[in-house]
This record gives C-alpha cells, structure tokens and sequence, in this order.
C-alpha cells in the first residue's frame, strides 16, 4: 500500500514493531464502547481493524463519542502497547 496523506499503515499492517513510531490510519468507525472517560473505536479498512482509545481529554472523548459508526476518520499518535 503506498502512503498518503490520511494514512501511513493500514489497519492490518500495525504489528510490536511499530510501537513509538507516528502512527496515521484511515478508515471507517465499525463499533464505539464509551467507558466513561475512555472510548474504543474499531477502526476498520479492507486490510483488517485496529482498536483506537480515545482517553485523558474529557472534550476529546466526548468529540469522537459523537461520530457516527460507519463514518470515515483518520487518526494519527505515536503508537503505545499497554501490557
């Protein structure tokens, strides 16, 4: 997959390899869980789904908690694993 600007990797891509590195996925919201105060997004592509957490700004999550599923985003931040 070449690169462009919505996207650096697509959603089947992302493996342990990447972490610290400026992550950019694009695709479209499959499912959202509100946890109040953290937020999932299933983020899906025709490659695959990767799971966007949304947390720490209370505006930012209640932003994203608002996008319909089945909308296209695009998201970037340095990638972390939680172990």
């Amino acid at each position: 997959m070449k690169e462009n600007i919505y996207r650096t990797y697509t959603c089947g891509d992302l493996r342990e390899k990447h972490v610290g590195q400026e992550i950019r996925l694009a695709g479209w919201i499959d499912t959202t869980r509100d946890l109040g105060g953290v937020l999932f997004i299933d983020l899906r592509d025709q490659y695959g789904v990767t799971q966007v957490v949304v947390s720490g700004d209370e505006k930012k999550v209640d932003f994203a908690s608002k996008i319909p599923v089945e909308s296209t985003i695009s998201v970037s931040r340095k990638s972390k694993i939680k172990r």
